[in-house]
C-alpha cells in the first residue's frame, strides 16, 4: 500500500470517540480524527490534529511510520516492514524444521 498524499496520511483510518451521552463530566465529548497503520510495526497512529512535527515517511519502503519506528531508523537500522519479518521468521522457521533441530520461540 503506497501513501500518495500532500504530506499527511489521510484517509487510511478513521477514529471516532463519542461520550455525548456520558453524564460524568467529560472535557471532550466527541473526538475524530485520522488514523494510519505503521507499516514497520504494525501499530495504528491517531493523527493528532494539532501536532507542529512533520510525520515521518520512510525512504526504504515509501510510508509513513510511526514515531518510535522513525527514531529506530534515524540510529541507522535498515528499513523492515512488519511483513518482512514475519515472513523471515517464518522462512527462517521452516530451514529450521527441514534441518531436524527444534524450534525455540523467545
Amino acid at each position: 500500500m503506497l501513501i500518495i498524499t500532500d504530506g499527511l496520511p489521510r484517509g487510511l483510518g478513521y477514529l471516532s470517540i463519542d461520550n455525548r451521552n456520558v453524564e460524568a463530566p467529560v472535557k471532550n465529548r466527541l473526538f475524530e480524527a485520522d488514523t494510519y497503520t505503521c507499516t514497520h510495526c504494525e501499530v495504528v497512529v491517531i493523527m493528532n490534529p494539532e501536532r507542529k512535527r512533520p510525520r515521518y515517511k520512510c525512504r526504504g519502503c515509501n510510508h509513513h511510520i510511526c514515531d518510535n519506528c522513525a527514531a529506530i531508523r534515524e540510529a541507522g537500522t535498515p528499513c523492515k516492514t512488519y511483513r518482512q519479518v514475519i515472513t523471515e521468521a517464518l522462512e527462517a522457521a521452516e530451514r529450521q524444521a527441514d534441518s531436524g533441530k527444534s524450534i525455540i520461540l523467545p
